[in-house]
Protein backbone atom coordinates (compact mmCIF):
# COMPACT_ATOMS: atom_id res chain seq x y z
CA UNK A 1 0.00 0.00 0.00
CA UNK A 2 1.43 3.54 -1.10
CA UNK A 3 0.87 6.65 1.48
CA UNK A 4 -0.20 9.85 0.38
CA UNK A 5 2.79 11.52 2.55
CA UNK A 6 1.94 15.29 1.73
CA UNK A 7 -1.66 14.11 2.95
CA UNK A 8 -0.89 12.59 6.23
CA UNK A 9 1.56 15.14 7.13
CA UNK A 10 -1.23 17.68 7.00
CA UNK A 11 -3.69 15.60 9.23
CA UNK A 12 -0.97 15.16 11.68
CA UNK A 13 -0.15 18.71 11.59
CA UNK A 14 -4.09 19.15 11.94
CA UNK A 15 -4.47 16.94 14.97
CA UNK A 16 -1.33 18.17 16.63
CA UNK A 17 -3.26 21.79 16.31
CA UNK A 18 -6.79 20.89 17.71
CA UNK A 19 -4.98 19.22 20.62
CA UNK A 20 -3.26 22.11 21.25
CA UNK A 21 -5.98 24.28 20.88
CA UNK A 22 -7.97 21.85 23.18
CA UNK A 23 -5.40 22.36 26.04
CA UNK A 24 -4.79 25.86 25.54
CA UNK A 25 -8.42 26.29 26.17
CA UNK A 26 -8.75 24.45 29.15
CA UNK A 27 -5.69 25.94 31.14
CA UNK A 28 -7.32 29.66 30.30
CA UNK A 29 -10.39 28.45 31.34
CA UNK A 30 -9.21 27.24 34.31
CA UNK A 31 -6.44 29.89 35.14
CA UNK A 32 -9.06 32.82 33.83
CA UNK A 33 -8.88 36.21 36.24
CA UNK A 34 -9.03 38.74 33.33
CA UNK A 35 -12.36 40.39 32.43
CA UNK A 36 -14.72 38.65 29.98
CA UNK A 37 -14.11 41.00 27.35
CA UNK A 38 -11.52 43.39 26.88
CA UNK A 39 -11.75 46.90 25.98
CA UNK A 40 -14.75 48.61 24.85
CA UNK A 41 -16.27 51.89 25.82
CA UNK A 42 -17.17 53.43 28.60
CA UNK A 43 -20.93 52.52 29.48
CA UNK A 44 -23.57 54.98 30.31
CA UNK A 45 -24.06 55.81 33.81
CA UNK A 46 -27.34 54.93 35.78
CA UNK A 47 -30.44 57.81 35.80
CA UNK A 48 -33.32 58.67 38.05
CA UNK A 49 -31.57 58.27 41.17
CA UNK A 50 -33.41 58.02 43.92
CA UNK A 51 -32.35 58.17 47.68
CA UNK A 52 -33.78 56.61 50.64
CA UNK A 53 -32.22 57.43 54.02
CA UNK A 54 -31.95 54.69 57.25
CA UNK A 55 -30.37 53.95 60.63
CA UNK A 56 -26.49 54.10 59.24
CA UNK A 57 -27.57 53.42 55.34
CA UNK A 58 -29.05 54.37 52.07
CA UNK A 59 -31.28 53.04 49.71
CA UNK A 60 -30.55 53.87 46.13
CA UNK A 61 -32.46 52.95 43.37
CA UNK A 62 -32.49 53.73 39.48
CA UNK A 63 -32.83 53.44 35.88
CA UNK A 64 -30.22 51.39 34.70
CA UNK A 65 -28.88 52.17 31.01
CA UNK A 66 -29.88 49.65 27.69
CA UNK A 67 -26.29 48.64 27.67
CA UNK A 68 -25.71 44.57 26.71
CA UNK A 69 -22.34 44.97 27.78
CA UNK A 70 -23.43 45.82 31.63
CA UNK A 71 -22.00 44.04 34.17
CA UNK A 72 -22.35 45.68 37.62
CA UNK A 73 -23.09 48.49 39.31
CA UNK A 74 -20.43 50.33 41.83
CA UNK A 75 -20.81 52.49 44.95
CA UNK A 76 -17.80 53.84 46.56
CA UNK A 77 -17.91 56.41 49.67
CA UNK A 78 -15.78 57.10 52.63
CA UNK A 79 -17.41 57.04 56.67
CA UNK A 80 -14.87 57.67 59.75
CA UNK A 81 -11.49 57.69 57.23
CA UNK A 82 -12.28 54.43 56.04
CA UNK A 83 -12.87 53.36 52.29
CA UNK A 84 -15.83 51.35 51.25
CA UNK A 85 -17.97 50.09 48.16
CA UNK A 86 -21.33 48.59 47.59
CA UNK A 87 -21.99 46.23 44.26
CA UNK A 88 -24.82 45.05 42.65
CA UNK A 89 -25.50 42.95 39.36
CA UNK A 90 -26.76 44.12 36.17
CA UNK A 91 -29.88 42.54 36.88
CA UNK A 92 -30.96 44.91 40.03
CA UNK A 93 -31.96 48.54 39.88
CA UNK A 94 -31.52 48.93 43.94
CA UNK A 95 -28.15 49.25 45.57
CA UNK A 96 -27.58 49.31 49.62
CA UNK A 97 -24.81 51.26 51.25
CA UNK A 98 -24.24 51.23 54.68
CA UNK A 99 -21.50 50.77 57.54
CA UNK A 100 -21.90 54.54 58.27
CA UNK A 101 -20.25 55.63 61.76
CA UNK A 102 -23.04 58.78 62.25
CA UNK A 103 -25.74 60.50 61.13
CA UNK A 104 -25.06 63.11 58.41
CA UNK A 105 -24.38 63.96 54.94
CA UNK A 106 -21.57 61.74 52.59
CA UNK A 107 -20.64 61.52 49.38
CA UNK A 108 -21.59 58.32 46.96
CA UNK A 109 -19.66 58.02 43.75
CA UNK A 110 -22.01 55.33 41.32
CA UNK A 111 -20.79 54.08 38.17
CA UNK A 112 -21.71 51.07 36.06
CA UNK A 113 -19.27 48.35 34.95
CA UNK A 114 -19.12 46.80 31.54
CA UNK A 115 -18.04 43.04 30.92
CA UNK A 116 -14.38 43.99 30.25
CA UNK A 117 -14.69 45.89 33.87
CA UNK A 118 -14.43 49.46 31.88
CA UNK A 119 -15.66 52.09 34.22
CA UNK A 120 -18.29 54.78 33.30
CA UNK A 121 -17.89 58.33 34.30
CA UNK A 122 -18.29 59.16 37.88
CA UNK A 123 -22.20 59.78 39.33
CA UNK A 124 -22.28 61.99 42.61
CA UNK A 125 -25.04 61.31 44.78
CA UNK A 126 -25.53 62.68 48.37
CA UNK A 127 -27.33 60.41 51.01
CA UNK A 128 -28.46 61.22 54.51
CA UNK A 129 -28.31 58.25 56.80
CA UNK A 130 -29.65 58.98 60.50
CA UNK A 131 -28.24 57.48 63.62
CA UNK A 132 -26.70 53.94 63.23
CA UNK A 133 -28.02 51.03 65.21
CA UNK A 134 -25.05 50.77 67.19
CA UNK A 135 -25.06 54.57 68.61
CA UNK A 136 -29.35 53.95 69.23
CA UNK A 137 -28.23 51.09 71.20
CA UNK A 138 -25.24 52.84 73.47
CA UNK A 139 -27.95 55.55 74.12
CA UNK A 140 -30.52 52.75 76.14
CA UNK A 141 -27.76 51.01 78.25
CA UNK A 142 -28.15 50.73 81.96
CA UNK A 143 -25.92 49.09 84.36
CA UNK A 144 -27.07 47.55 87.44
CA UNK A 145 -25.55 46.12 90.98
CA UNK A 146 -25.52 42.33 90.30
CA UNK A 147 -24.68 39.02 92.12
CA UNK A 148 -21.00 39.07 91.91
CA UNK A 149 -20.47 41.55 89.34
CA UNK A 150 -22.66 43.91 87.07
CA UNK A 151 -25.70 43.60 85.02
CA UNK A 152 -26.26 45.16 81.22
CA UNK A 153 -29.84 46.26 80.00
CA UNK A 154 -29.72 47.62 76.28
CA UNK A 155 -32.49 48.04 73.78
CA UNK A 156 -31.91 46.82 70.38
CA UNK A 157 -35.17 47.93 68.55
CA UNK A 158 -33.76 47.60 64.83
CA UNK A 159 -32.35 44.08 65.97
CA UNK A 160 -29.10 44.88 64.24
CA UNK A 161 -26.84 42.76 64.88
CA UNK A 162 -24.31 44.35 67.29
CA UNK A 163 -21.71 43.24 70.29
CA UNK A 164 -21.84 44.90 73.72
CA UNK A 165 -18.20 45.45 75.30
CA UNK A 166 -17.58 44.76 79.32
CA UNK A 167 -14.74 46.80 80.51
CA UNK A 168 -12.88 47.15 83.49
CA UNK A 169 -9.29 47.36 84.92
CA UNK A 170 -7.17 44.75 85.49
CA UNK A 171 -4.78 44.14 88.36
CA UNK A 172 -2.00 46.73 86.78
CA UNK A 173 -4.77 49.27 86.49
CA UNK A 174 -5.34 49.03 82.65
CA UNK A 175 -8.67 48.90 81.44
CA UNK A 176 -9.28 45.55 79.58
CA UNK A 177 -12.61 43.91 77.72
CA UNK A 178 -14.36 41.12 80.14
CA UNK A 179 -17.31 40.42 78.09
CA UNK A 180 -18.16 40.72 74.63
CA UNK A 181 -22.06 40.03 74.24
CA UNK A 182 -23.42 39.62 70.59
CA UNK A 183 -26.81 39.48 70.10
CA UNK A 184 -29.48 40.25 67.40
CA UNK A 185 -32.23 40.66 69.86
CA UNK A 186 -34.98 43.46 70.09
CA UNK A 187 -34.27 43.61 74.02
CA UNK A 188 -31.83 41.89 76.42
CA UNK A 189 -29.72 41.94 79.57
CA UNK A 190 -26.59 39.71 80.53
CA UNK A 191 -24.39 39.88 83.51
CA UNK A 192 -20.94 39.69 83.97
CA UNK A 193 -19.61 37.63 87.51
CA UNK A 194 -16.73 36.53 89.45
CA UNK A 195 -16.00 39.48 91.18
CA UNK A 196 -16.06 40.36 95.13
CA UNK A 197 -18.40 42.79 96.89
CA UNK A 198 -15.88 45.86 96.63
CA UNK A 199 -16.90 48.59 94.62
CA UNK A 200 -15.69 48.80 90.84
CA UNK A 201 -15.90 50.76 88.02
CA UNK A 202 -17.33 48.96 85.04
CA UNK A 203 -17.55 50.76 81.48
CA UNK A 204 -19.49 49.36 78.17
CA UNK A 205 -19.55 49.53 74.53
CA UNK A 206 -21.60 48.83 71.63
CA UNK A 207 -19.65 47.94 68.56
CA UNK A 208 -21.03 46.87 64.82
CA UNK A 209 -20.06 44.39 62.04
CA UNK A 210 -18.21 47.61 60.95
CA UNK A 211 -15.87 47.93 63.91
CA UNK A 212 -17.54 51.16 64.57
CA UNK A 213 -17.30 51.99 68.00
CA UNK A 214 -19.61 53.86 70.57
CA UNK A 215 -18.37 56.22 73.61
CA UNK A 216 -18.08 53.97 76.47
CA UNK A 217 -20.48 54.25 79.87
CA UNK A 218 -18.66 53.89 83.12
CA UNK A 219 -20.43 53.65 85.91
CA UNK A 220 -19.59 52.07 89.40
CA UNK A 221 -21.14 48.87 90.84
CA UNK A 222 -20.79 47.50 93.89
CA UNK A 223 -21.10 43.55 93.25
CA UNK A 224 -23.69 41.75 95.58
CA UNK A 225 -22.78 38.60 97.57
CA UNK A 226 -23.89 35.97 96.02
CA UNK A 227 -23.56 31.63 97.34
CA UNK A 228 -24.62 28.25 96.74
CA UNK A 229 -27.78 27.56 99.22
CA UNK A 230 -27.66 25.05 101.41
CA UNK A 231 -29.46 21.79 99.88
CA UNK A 232 -29.40 20.23 103.67
CA UNK A 233 -32.14 22.61 104.60
CA UNK A 234 -34.38 21.88 101.11
CA UNK A 235 -37.56 20.27 102.49
CA UNK A 236 -41.10 18.82 100.84
CA UNK A 237 -43.74 21.25 101.48
CA UNK A 238 -46.96 19.25 100.57
CA UNK A 239 -49.89 20.95 99.14
CA UNK A 240 -53.23 19.79 98.60
CA UNK A 241 -53.33 19.08 94.60
CA UNK A 242 -49.48 19.20 94.66
CA UNK A 243 -47.91 15.80 92.27
CA UNK A 244 -46.57 12.95 94.46
CA UNK A 245 -44.09 11.02 93.97
CA UNK A 246 -43.86 8.19 91.56
CA UNK A 247 -41.81 4.31 91.48
CA UNK A 248 -40.04 5.69 93.96
CA UNK A 249 -38.45 9.00 92.84
CA UNK A 250 -39.07 11.14 96.11
CA UNK A 251 -38.99 14.91 95.93
CA UNK A 252 -35.85 14.88 98.66
CA UNK A 253 -34.00 13.07 95.38
CA UNK A 254 -34.03 16.28 93.69
CA UNK A 255 -31.83 17.84 96.16
CA UNK A 256 -29.51 15.01 97.29
CA UNK A 257 -26.58 16.15 95.33
CA UNK A 258 -26.75 12.38 94.03
CA UNK A 259 -26.75 13.14 89.89
CA UNK A 260 -27.97 9.59 89.93
CA UNK A 261 -31.26 10.06 91.52
CA UNK A 262 -33.99 12.58 90.82
CA UNK A 263 -37.70 13.14 91.49
CA UNK A 264 -40.28 12.14 89.39
CA UNK A 265 -44.26 12.90 89.55
CA UNK A 266 -46.99 10.47 88.70
CA UNK A 267 -48.28 10.38 85.13
CA UNK A 268 -51.91 11.66 84.97
CA UNK A 269 -54.16 13.18 87.76
CA UNK A 270 -55.69 16.86 88.21
CA UNK A 271 -55.01 20.07 88.10
CA UNK A 272 -53.40 20.30 85.59
CA UNK A 273 -50.10 21.63 84.48
CA UNK A 274 -48.78 19.89 87.32
CA UNK A 275 -46.97 21.40 90.58
CA UNK A 276 -45.45 20.65 93.57
CA UNK A 277 -43.84 23.01 96.40
CA UNK A 278 -40.54 22.87 98.40
CA UNK A 279 -39.09 25.19 101.17
CA UNK A 280 -35.30 26.34 100.79
CA UNK A 281 -34.72 26.86 104.40
CA UNK A 282 -33.22 30.33 104.34
CA UNK A 283 -35.14 33.44 103.14
CA UNK A 284 -32.53 34.21 99.78
CA UNK A 285 -33.13 36.73 97.54
CA UNK A 286 -32.34 34.50 94.50
CA UNK A 287 -29.27 34.89 91.70
CA UNK A 288 -29.58 31.65 89.40
CA UNK A 289 -30.58 27.93 89.64
CA UNK A 290 -29.81 25.42 87.17
CA UNK A 291 -31.47 22.24 87.00
CA UNK A 292 -30.58 18.61 85.44
CA UNK A 293 -32.26 16.98 83.43
CA UNK A 294 -32.76 12.99 83.76
CA UNK A 295 -30.05 12.11 80.94
CA UNK A 296 -28.91 9.09 79.21
CA UNK A 297 -31.58 8.24 76.62
CA UNK A 298 -34.17 10.71 78.19
CA UNK A 299 -32.50 13.87 77.30
CA UNK A 300 -35.08 16.22 75.95
CA UNK A 301 -37.33 13.86 76.01
CA UNK A 302 -40.17 12.08 78.04
CA UNK A 303 -40.91 13.71 81.41
CA UNK A 304 -37.84 16.37 81.15
CA UNK A 305 -39.70 19.80 81.68
CA UNK A 306 -39.52 22.19 78.52
CA UNK A 307 -41.56 25.02 79.75
CA UNK A 308 -42.04 25.87 83.25
CA UNK A 309 -42.64 28.19 85.86
CA UNK A 310 -41.05 29.18 88.98
CA UNK A 311 -43.36 31.00 91.85
CA UNK A 312 -42.02 31.96 95.43
CA UNK A 313 -43.50 33.25 98.87
CA UNK A 314 -41.70 34.50 101.75
CA UNK A 315 -44.05 33.16 104.38
CA UNK A 316 -45.58 29.58 104.95
CA UNK A 317 -47.98 28.92 102.50
CA UNK A 318 -51.73 28.71 102.81
CA UNK A 319 -52.65 25.35 103.96
CA UNK A 320 -55.74 25.69 101.58
CA UNK A 321 -53.22 25.05 98.08
CA UNK A 322 -54.36 28.57 97.34
CA UNK A 323 -52.47 31.29 95.36
CA UNK A 324 -52.33 33.51 97.98
CA UNK A 325 -49.08 35.27 98.73
CA UNK A 326 -47.08 33.66 95.49
CA UNK A 327 -44.97 35.77 93.34
CA UNK A 328 -43.99 34.79 89.43
CA UNK A 329 -40.45 34.33 89.83
CA UNK A 330 -39.29 33.14 86.28
CA UNK A 331 -41.23 31.66 83.54
CA UNK A 332 -38.69 28.88 82.58
CA UNK A 333 -37.97 27.49 78.58
CA UNK A 334 -35.56 24.77 78.73
CA UNK A 335 -32.77 25.54 75.40
CA UNK A 336 -32.02 22.98 73.10
CA UNK A 337 -29.43 24.85 70.81
CA UNK A 338 -29.63 22.15 67.70
CA UNK A 339 -32.98 22.64 67.00
CA UNK A 340 -33.12 18.29 65.60
CA UNK A 341 -36.50 16.74 66.71
CA UNK A 342 -37.19 14.03 69.75
CA UNK A 343 -34.05 11.72 69.99
CA UNK A 344 -31.33 13.53 68.06
CA UNK A 345 -29.00 14.92 70.16
CA UNK A 346 -25.50 16.88 69.61
CA UNK A 347 -22.59 17.46 71.66
CA UNK A 348 -23.59 20.55 72.25
CA UNK A 349 -27.07 19.72 73.41
CA UNK A 350 -25.64 17.14 75.89
CA UNK A 351 -23.31 20.12 77.08
CA UNK A 352 -26.07 22.62 77.65
CA UNK A 353 -28.32 20.14 79.42
CA UNK A 354 -25.34 19.49 81.90
CA UNK A 355 -23.63 22.59 82.45
CA UNK A 356 -20.13 22.89 82.75
CA UNK A 357 -20.52 21.93 86.25
CA UNK A 358 -22.53 19.05 85.65
CA UNK A 359 -25.39 20.61 87.15
CA UNK A 360 -27.80 21.14 84.63
CA UNK A 361 -28.92 24.12 82.86
CA UNK A 362 -28.84 27.74 84.10
CA UNK A 363 -31.90 29.94 84.60
CA UNK A 364 -31.47 33.80 85.69
CA UNK A 365 -33.77 35.50 88.15
CA UNK A 366 -34.51 38.50 87.38
CA UNK A 367 -32.83 41.29 89.81
CA UNK A 368 -36.40 42.41 90.55
CA UNK A 369 -37.68 38.99 92.47
CA UNK A 370 -38.09 39.88 95.82
CA UNK A 371 -36.61 37.68 98.20
CA UNK A 372 -38.42 34.41 98.60
CA UNK A 373 -38.27 30.99 100.91
CA UNK A 374 -40.77 28.60 99.76
CA UNK A 375 -40.82 27.93 95.36
CA UNK A 376 -44.00 26.40 93.88
CA UNK A 377 -43.26 24.81 90.22
CA UNK A 378 -45.68 24.54 88.12
CA UNK A 379 -44.71 22.29 84.55
CA UNK A 380 -46.16 23.69 81.57
CA UNK A 381 -44.85 21.06 78.95
CA UNK A 382 -42.24 18.01 79.05
CA UNK A 383 -40.18 17.18 76.18
CA UNK A 384 -42.69 14.52 75.73
CA UNK A 385 -45.70 16.18 75.82
CA UNK A 386 -47.03 13.92 78.14
CA UNK A 387 -48.21 15.07 81.84
CA UNK A 388 -45.54 14.22 84.32
CA UNK A 389 -41.85 15.53 85.12
CA UNK A 390 -38.69 14.16 86.02
CA UNK A 391 -35.06 15.60 87.20
CA UNK A 392 -32.43 14.44 88.68
CA UNK A 393 -31.24 17.77 90.47
CA UNK A 394 -31.84 21.60 91.38
CA UNK A 395 -29.41 23.92 92.53
CA UNK A 396 -30.05 27.32 93.77
CA UNK A 397 -27.60 30.70 94.11
CA UNK A 398 -28.02 33.59 96.36
CA UNK A 399 -27.85 36.32 98.86
CA UNK A 400 -29.60 34.92 102.30
CA UNK A 401 -31.20 37.51 103.97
Amino acid sequence: MQYDMKNTGCLLIALGGLAFLTLSCSEDDLNQHSPIEKGGPKPANVTGVKVENKSGAAVITYQLPDDPNLQYVLAEYETNKVQREAKTSRYNDTLYVDGFHKEGEYDITLYTVSKSEVKSDPLNVKVHPTTPAYRNVAGTIQLMDDFGGVNVLFDNPEQAKIALVVVTKDANGDLIPVESFYTQNQTGNFSVRGYDTTPRTFGVYVKDRWNNYSDTLFQEITPMFETRLDKTKYRPYVLPLDQGPGWGWVMTNFWDNNLGTGFHTLQGGEPRPHRFTFDLGVTAKLSRFKLLQRTGDYLYMHGNPKEFVLYGSDVAPNPSGSWEGWTTLLHCHSIKPSGLPTGQNTEDDRLHAMGTDGLGEEFIFPLSAPPVRYIRMEIVKNWGNTDFFHAMEITFWGSPQ
